[in-house]
């Protein structure tokens, strides 16, 4: 039998997981982090540990919290309309009735304070590129720009934002170059492509409910050649890397090689290219080039 103390530990455990995966969902944050992160390692100017830890230790904090800012905003902004969507409801711990919007109001107000604050420390134009961030993330979800539901802009701000996080991680580590520029507008492409594939997902439901996504706001039929679409400037966008960067050296002409293999053996293997398989020629192909522009850089800095 669990004891008092036992239980309240489990009990604050399951709290601590819950604030994590349905208020900031730590998921997401993650994964925009890792995107950024990329960003700063092209975009370092020099391979020295102690002249990175700083500017590291900036980047890693300020980027949590300005996406933990970003996707909790987006919960507390939707707790109405996630409360009625069960694909949702457990996504956002404040529709499922675990944090009140009280102290859903204040973690927000405290994701924006901490990287405002630490960036008045570093430089004006660091604090500049910071605020502009948070508002862009606010203008998201909450009203009255509230872009999430404005068909088209809500596309547009996925693509946006992708391509300023990668900005972001560049800036930060020292420099932003022709490769942080043309990555970042392929990573674009690639936002707008999961945005239009979740709207597809959500398709019933927010028809049913009246929500103005872009799927709804155009049909079915018309988003999934959207999607195609975005997939397509996706691919298109990825050439202008392979040419400048990854025929570089004979180690990132072979990550391409081999990113070309894994993506031709999926599509082989797959009678119907469905979403599941775009996104593993995004992760293998994209991936590979991505991988080839990092070969590129760090290679020029030693």
């Amino acid at each position: 039998m669990t004891g008092p103390v036992e239980g309240t530990v489990e009990k604050n455990k399951h709290s601590i997981r819950l604030f994590f995966t349905g208020f900031i969902r730590i998921r997401g944050v993650m994964n925009w982090s890792a995107i950024s992160f990329f960003g700063f390692l092209i975009g370092l100017k020099i391979l020295d540990i102690t002249s990175i830890l700083v500017p590291f230790f900036f980047f890693a904090v300020s980027t949590f919290f300005i996406l933990a800012f970003t996707f909790a905003i987006n919960n507390y902004y939707d707790i109405d309309t996630d409360k009625e969507n069960p694909r949702r409801v457990h996504l956002n711990i404040m529709a499922s009735g675990h944090l009140s919007r009280q102290a859903g109001r204040l973690f927000n107000l405290l994701f924006i304070l901490i990287p405002l604050v630490l960036s008045l420390f570093y430089t004006r134009l660091v604090f500049v590129f910071c605020a502009g961030l948070i508002f862009w993330m606010w203008a998201y979800s909450a009203p009255p720009l509230r872009l999430k539901g404005r068909p088209g802009l809500d596309i547009l701000w996925h693509f946006l934002v992708f391509f300023a996080l990668i900005l972001w991680g560049s800036y930060l580590a020292g420099s932003v170059s022709l490769m942080s520029v043309l990555v970042g507008v392929s990573v674009g492409f690639f936002g707008c492509f999961a945005q239009i594939d979740n709207h597809l997902h959500d398709y019933a439901f927010d028809k049913a409910s009246g929500s103005k996504t872009f799927a709804v706001w155009i049909g079915k039929q018309q988003a999934l050649i959207a999607l195609k679409v975005s997939f397509i400037l996706y691919l298109i966008f990825l050439i202008p890397l392979i040419v400048h960067f990854s025929l570089s050296s004979t180690l990132s002409i072979l990550v391409l090689c081999a990113g070309i293999g894994l993506s031709c053996i999926i599509i082989t293997r797959k009678k119907n290219i469905g979403t599941q398989v775009l996104y593993y020629i995004i992760n293998f192909f994209g991936g590979a080039i991505y991988l080839t522009c990092l070969i590129s850089h760090l290679s020029s800095l030693l």
